[in-house]
């Protein structure tokens, strides 16, 4: 399964967006479930090899997307993490949570 996120520019820093990234990351070149980011402003040439998303492109405010396998699921919305497990079936809760984590939201 490929999961990617199509997204208009690097967003601002918050802690879901540091979640998602590390759930992007970990997965990057995975055997069972590939995830990759790409941005418009700095990747446009990849947004081309979907026509579904460049006809997308045409309306207003439908960044973010994201694709499963090269079907769009989700328009103008990050995923969340609930987004992802359902999609993929796995967890992605405890990702990057050490041990003795004291300010973690896997506690």
């Amino acid at each position: 399964m490929k999961i990617e996120l199509l997204e208009e520019d690097i967003p601002e820093f918050s802690n879901e967006m540091m979640t998602l990234t590390q759930v992007f990351a970990t997965f990057k070149c995975g055997e069972d479930l590939q995830m990759a980011r790409y941005n418009f402003k700095n990747q446009p040439e990849i947004f081309q090899n979907y026509p579904q998303v460049t006809q997308m492109l045409e309306k207003k405010d439908v960044l973010p997307l994201t694709l499963v396998d090269g079907e769009i699921t989700l328009i103008g919305d990050y995923p969340t993490v609930e987004d992802l497990t359902e999609i993929t079936g796995l967890s992605f809760q405890n990702l990057g949570c050490e041990e003795d984590c004291q300010d973690c939201s896997c506690q």
